[in-house]
């Protein structure tokens, strides 16, 4: 997947929890607002995003919607303009 294409959902649940702060840092203030630790975290780098929901205990579909806003705002920031 490239940096210009957006995950689907099912891709985002399946990816790393490094991979996705580190290509879309924006998406650490979702972890945040739900009082998570994976930001630094020793596991992260293990633990799929499907895997951090669960064991926070939140739905892992509403968890990866309130990832894919994030980066789908991130991605519009990021479009140049044409001035």
């Amino acid at each position: 997947m490239s940096d210009k294409m957006l995950p689907t959902t099912e891709v985002l649940s399946n990816m790393i929890i490094t991979e996705v702060l580190d290509r879309w840092p924006q998406t650490a203030d979702v972890f945040h607002n739900h009082a998570m630790a994976c930001v630094g975290c020793a596991v992260a780098p293990f633990f799929t995003i499907n895997d951090a929901a669960l064991v926070y205990q939140l739905a892992p579909e509403q968890f990866v919607e309130e990832l894919l806003v994030i980066i789908q705002k991130q991605s519009i920031e990021r479009k140049p303009t044409n001035e």
